[in-house]
């Protein structure tokens, strides 16, 4: 049980990490490759709304972030 909760709160912190790496690193590949930049930025709010999307669109999840807040 400790170990489901552990693994699934790791798992949204990675992706989150994630996708704002991608956010943030757009002005710096922007100076090389314009197109790999717009790429990465894109990517990077993708990964981040699919993670909100999952998240809240849970019922289970949802219904938890609600009655006990983001603890």
């Amino acid at each position: 049980m400790v170990f489901e909760t552990l693994t699934g709160q790791l798992s949204v912190i990675i992706t989150l990490a994630f996708g704002a790496l991608l956010i943030v690193l757009y002005p710096i590949i922007n100076k090389e490759n314009k197109y790999f930049a717009w790429f990465s930025l894109v990517m990077g709010v993708i990964v981040l709304l699919l993670l909100i999307w999952f998240t809240f669109g849970n019922e289970v999840i949802r219904q938890q972030i609600l009655k006990y807040g983001l603890q």
